[in-house]
């Protein structure tokens, strides 16, 4: 019994072609999560995403061409299909507007649901203690108008680090990381006032 398991282990590819094709063909994505009148920090975001070396293949983004959803599709079944068949990581852009938008709640609904990884971002004027539903208060998140800039500059340089490994991108060299996290905030804090 035991050599026939590791016989059908070895060759499970040839007993189970379509999983493995399942497998294979699942491409990472982060999508973000936004209500689209925060469009404004969603460029900034996005404008960061791109800077640490992700391209237009590696980011869903309605508000923002081209990452949007493709002229003729039908917005919730494009959706869909990119929960079943991506490995999403999601960057929930949290703010009281996000919390206004029940679009936005379905997407939240859904990556809880599909157990996609996820990133939180509160955006300026939104606090921890606001986040509700299926994200969890309490997990460590990077909010944008942080007084600590510190803690701030350290949490962009962890999502950076994620990104870069989980896509397997190249390192940005740390002075440019620094200029771009710099211009990134600034441009948050501009945008806030």
């Amino acid at each position: 019994l035991v050599a026939m398991l590791n016989v059908i282990k070895n060759n499970i590819d040839h007993y189970y072609p379509e999983e493995n094709i399942m497998r294979e063909e699942r491409k990472k994505v982060i999508f973000i999560s936004h209500a689209a009148s925060d469009k404004c920090y969603i460029l900034e975001i996005v404008a960061l995403l791109e800077n640490i070396g992700l391209s237009e293949n590696d980011i869903v983004c309605s508000s923002v061409p081209p990452y949007g959803i493709p002229l003729g599709s039908n917005i919730y079944q494009w959706l869909v299909e990119r929960f079943q068949t991506c490995d999403l990581h999601v960057i929930f852009a949290l703010s009281h507007n996000y919390y206004n938008s029940v679009a936005c709640l379905n997407e939240m609904g859904a990556a809880w649901a599909t157990k996609q990884k996820w990133t939180s971002i509160l955006l300026p004027g939104f606090d921890f203690s606001e986040v509700k539903g299926c994200v969890d208060n309490g997990e460590i998140g990077i909010k944008l108008d942080d007084i600590d800039r510190e803690t701030l500059n350290f949490r962009l340089g962890e999502l950076k680090d994620a990104i870069v490994e989980e896509f397997g991108l190249s390192p940005i060299e740390q002075n440019r990381w620094e200029r771009v996290r710099n211009n990134f905030i600034r441009n948050i804090n501009s945008i806030a006032r």
